[in-house]
């Protein structure tokens, strides 16, 4: 076995902050689906391939984990990562590119939650922390430590944590002293070793090309 098995389940207390998945969120469709996702912009969100489809007007709202109860903000525009539609019948491939981002109709105030900083490529034996929905949850986040193993698929981040329908898209973090930095965005699960695992795409690496690609008018 390529790693511990103490690795897998490190579901430790999060940090006693003041609430630094504040920007962590849900994406949903019209027929009343969704996925995790998060801010990386105050009109910004960046969430899974698979969760969405790229258009313009398409019918999808976000609703903040850390305001359930406010009214969902409309998605106006959605760009999927080139590669992910490219490598239609290569999943592994797919799993590096299976990331997207989508342009909300307004802004979220500052006051309300601040966009994740997007950092460094995690390191295996890293622990990182995970903050998303399982189902149709209408509740906070659900948050939990993940160490970093070394994955068979090349050029992804493997957690040791199961992750369930409806936390694709959700964000990987590291809490710092200074703020919280968006790590990967989780994608699929998978088994390794005989255990369950996440797999989750890296986001310094995929999730600027998105930016430029939803700031380009063209």
């Amino acid at each position: 076995m390529r790693f511990a098995l103490a690795w897998f389940f490190c579901c430790l207390a999060v940090p006693a902050t003041a609430d630094p998945f504040k920007a962590a969120g849900r994406i949903e469709n019209e027929s009343g689906g969704g996925c995790s996702a998060s801010l990386v912009r105050p009109d910004v969100i960046v969430t899974a391939a698979h969760c969405v489809k790229e258009d313009d007007g398409v019918g999808y709202t976000f609703r903040l984990g850390s305001d359930v109860d406010a009214d969902p903000i409309r998605v106006q525009r959605v760009v999927v990562h080139p590669h992910y539609t490219s490598f239609q019948n290569q999943r592994l491939l797919r799993l590096r590119f299976d990331i997207a981002v989508a342009q909300l109709a307004t802004p979220v105030d500052p006051a309300t939650a601040v966009p994740f900083d997007i950092g460094p490529e995690a390191e295996a034996g890293e622990g990182l922390f995970l903050a998303s929905w399982r189902g149709m949850s209408r509740t906070r986040p659900r948050t939990r430590r993940c160490v970093v193993i070394d994955g068979a698929i090349p050029v992804v981040v493997t957690l040791g944590c199961i992750v369930q329908g409806g936390e694709s898209g959700g964000p990987v973090l590291r809490l710092k002293e200074d703020g919280v930095e968006l790590v990967a965005v989780i994608n699929s699960r998978a088994q390794q070793g005989g255990r369950s695992v996440a797999v989750a795409a890296n986001a310094r690496s995929r999730i600027q090309p998105l930016l430029d690609m939803l700031n380009d008018p063209s």
